[in-house]
């Protein structure tokens, strides 16, 4: 095992004295406080950087008052759409002079535990997943939520327009020539519901009945609910999943069924994880802009830090349909 470096010793004394300025010049450079004109703060950081100088997080905090770390909770790191949420999250709230503490669980002792830390504010990633209980956690600190659309709890949150994305699937397999066209849920996960909905809504519309299955965001419930969608006698010839991991779990188990993808069951997903773009499985699905929901995300949050009085920020995200093989050509009427 790789030992950590021991540590220098090198104190910001030593770098403002390295690179010419002052004590506090020196500080606000390696906060990034905009204050600081580019080519001297590159100066201070390049000084820093040839000194590996570390900055001290608690004695700046006891400096200035104010944390500079942000809590991060995952509600299912497993997930890989949720794994990128919080991977952008940290890259994002670093360039932004924060430091983000991660907890993978989102229960309110875990929350708790933030708070005893003194953090300055909670980027909640799928957790907790009763709103109540969010409502709760974001009235003890400033908070944002990735992932749902909390306008009606006055919560500040990030999400995609789960409604738009299920209509622009399930129009883009009826535009494919489907007609039984089947959706699996998210069950209580963020943006289920609205999706389920709106994949109705969009059937109804074309006069067809919609066949829905309950489910949860994992490959296990795109694999029973498969089971039972091909145990129908009007079997669906395309299936809507509410995620990628559902629409993973899908094929794999229309293949154990004997059913090829997409010549006889087209597939759609919604998330665009790394791997629905794989050359094995090329899912078409629903792509969830995550650079675009982060930075918004961290930019209501650093708002609310500085402005405790800012008006409570709800943005949706338009999400955009991403075609690949699973979902196939275009198929005769019935």
């Amino acid at each position: 095992m790789k030992d950590f470096p021991a540590r220098t010793g090198i104190t910001l004394e030593d770098v403002a004295k390295a690179a010419g300025v002052s004590r506090s010049q020196a500080s606000r450079a390696l906060r990034n406080d905009p204050g600081v004109k580019d080519d001297t703060k590159a100066h201070i950081l390049a000084t820093a950087a040839g000194l590996n100088y570390t900055p001290n997080l608690a004695a700046q905090t006891l400096a200035s008052r104010q944390s500079r770390s942000i809590g991060l909770v995952v509600g299912d790191v497993l997930n890989p759409y949720e794994a990128m949420l919080a991977r952008e999250c940290d890259r994002t709230l670093r360039d932004a002079g924060y430091f983000a503490m991660l907890a993978v669980s989102g229960t309110t002792s875990t929350i708790r535990a933030f708070i005893d830390q003194r953090i300055a504010g909670l980027v909640l990633i799928g957790a907790p997943a009763e709103r109540d209980e969010i409502v709760a956690v974001s009235k003890l600190l400033p908070t944002v939520y990735i992932g749902r659309d909390l306008k009606s709890e006055k919560v500040e949150s990030i999400s995609s327009d789960d409604a738009l994305g299920a209509r622009l699937a399930t129009e883009f397999l009826l535009k494919l020539g489907h007609r039984d066209i089947a959706h699996i849920t998210g069950g209580p996960g963020a943006g289920a519901q609205r999706r389920a909905d709106a994949y109705r809504k969009v059937m109804q519309e074309h006069g067809l009945k919609p066949i829905i299955v309950e489910g949860r965001y994992n490959v296990d419930a795109g694999s029973t609910a498969t089971d039972a969608l091909m145990a129908r006698k009007d079997r669906p010839t395309a299936i809507f999943a509410a995620n990628d991991l559902i629409a993973l779990g899908a094929i794999s188990r229309l293949a154990w069924h004997g059913f090829r993808v997409p010549d006889e069951v087209a597939v759609v997903g919604f998330d665009d994880i790394p791997m629905a773009a794989s050359e094995p499985i090329s899912l078409t699905t629903v792509r969830q802009k995550v650079p675009e929901m982060v930075a918004a995300a961290v930019e209501t949050l650093t708002t609310r830090l500085n402005d405790p009085t800012a008006s409570i920020r709800n943005i949706i995200v338009a999400p955009e349909l991403i075609t690949r093989r699973s979902s196939g050509a275009e198929v005769g009427h019935p």
